[in-house]
């Protein structure tokens, strides 16, 4: 069964790029803001979360740590999205804070890398069980 990713991203142009990049490897659900996202969280029940940092309502920072603080889910994967680069819109230090989230990728994200990260986390939270060659897949 194709591991399901839910994508949180406000820009419905990039919400197309990242779907292009993870389908047919994934299930792929979509949010255009935070509020919506946390729904999509709660109702679908995702393997992976990837969120742009730069949000409406709940901005990725704190979705993240609203994910971390879910008592059934709170190791969901989570990779932050952001075009922001550190002393733009970014505090010193920004990469190596203590964010709650597993990986970070800088916009625009290079598609190959994505999706290889995003095998790596699914592989892990599947207890480190073999994923078949080149597929986005993993049994629970």
């Amino acid at each position: 069964m194709p591991a399901r990713i839910l994508v949180i991203e406000d820009d419905a142009d990039v919400r197309l790029v990242l779907r292009g990049h993870l389908e047919p490897l994934y299930d792929v659900i979509e949010a255009a803001d935070g509020v919506a996202g946390w729904r999509r969280f709660e109702e679908e029940r995702p393997d992976l979360v990837l969120t742009d940092l730069g949000i409406p309502g709940i901005n990725g920072l704190d979705l993240t740590e609203r994910i971390r603080s879910h008592p059934e889910r709170g190791t969901t994967p989570v990779i932050i999205l952001t075009g922001a680069t550190q002393g733009e819109d970014l505090p010193a230090g920004f990469w190596k804070m203590g964010t709650g989230a597993d990986a970070f990728f800088e916009k625009p994200a290079d598609g190959p890398s994505l999706r290889a990260e995003i095998d790596r986390l699914l592989k892990a939270r599947a207890g480190y069980r073999e994923l078949p060659p080149g597929k986005g897949y993993y049994e629970t």
